[in-house]
């Protein structure tokens, strides 16, 4: 049997309600880091608005039930924000790392400057978009709503237990990922909507989990299989976004009559890549139901 920490609370309260005001207490410090546009600052606060937001979700009713649903949706708000500048820092650095790994004889044409230089130049928008946004009223809004909302006095329902958010997401994952092996079996399926939903499902679980671990270890596991899986599946979603701007690159390289076969070697090899991946799904989500059958949490 796992062990527990001595003297952890292991409620509600005790857990989820001080794991979501270090989720907005990191955020708000994130900022500044964002502002002097340091390594991986726009990635790391927006994880930490996307893990808030989960657990905010996830635990619900442990949070003061009008303005929560308001938080989280301005917390969508400003992840989408970041996000704009995070998906072009993403896919600069993959298409860098992909073009590096071609024989340098078979990389022609503007190939470089069409697919990195144009990320690299998305992302010094979104960045500068996203600054500006955080000298503007509703960011001042949503911090003071989040103060709020992570005050910790909302007395959680005594019957709302780690064990039933846990198990709310555990279930809601299972149910995607059914989807999607169902979908395997029909000809001409597009898996694309089904596999993001899995994916967002097992962000939800994983951030659960994450935060019950600090109290009860044996949730540790189920976040580690669950990030496994998040994982696989984000570097999945990132390949479908790589293959679209390879065919927008394409297009254009053709309009300016240029020599278009680089493209088609990085397009097949993110093609490849996508397989591998996605071959992996039915392991990891094995992984997740043996993780949480092996919970030792007091219902």
């Amino acid at each position: 049997m796992a062990g527990r920490k001595q003297g952890s609370g292991s409620t509600v309260t005790d857990v989820i309600v001080p794991a979501a005001r270090g989720h907005y207490e990191r955020l708000v410090s994130l900022a500044a880091d964002v502002r002097d546009d340091a390594d991986d600052s726009v990635h790391q606060m927006r994880v930490s608005a996307r893990r808030l937001r989960s657990l905010l979700g996830t635990y619900r009713d442990a949070f003061p039930p009008d303005a929560t649903v308001t938080a989280r949706s301005e917390l969508r708000w400003l992840g989408s924000v970041l996000g704009k500048a995070r998906d072009a820092e993403v896919l600069a650095a993959r298409f860098c790392e992909l073009i590096d790994a071609q024989p340098a004889d078979l990389v022609v044409g503007s190939v470089h400057q069409r697919l990195v230089g144009t990320q690299e130049d998305l992302y010094r928008a979104a960045h500068a978009d996203a600054v500006d946004e955080f000298a503007r009223p509703r960011y001042a809004a949503l911090c003071a709503l989040l103060e709020e909302v992570t005050s910790g006095r909302e007395a959680a329902p005594v019957d709302l237990t780690l064990r039933s958010g846990l198990d709310k997401a555990y279930r809601q994952l299972r149910k995607a990922a059914k989807k999607v092996r169902a979908l395997r079996h029909e000809d001409g399926a597009d898996l694309g909507p089904a596999l993001h939903r899995v994916r967002k499902r097992a962000k939800k679980l994983r951030y659960a989990a994450e935060a019950v671990a600090a109290a009860e270890p044996s949730a540790a596991d189920l976040g580690s299989a669950a990030k496994a899986l998040q994982s696989m599946l984000g570097d999945h979603q990132d390949g479908v976004l790589a293959r679209d701007w390879i065919i927008d690159a394409v297009a254009q390289a053709r309009i300016d009559d240029e020599d278009t076969f680089t493209y088609g070697l990085l397009y097949a090899a993110e093609e490849a890549r996508a397989a591998r991946t996605t071959s992996e799904l039915p392991r990891l989500v094995k992984a997740i139901k043996k993780a949480h059958r092996t919970l030792d949490l007091r219902t």
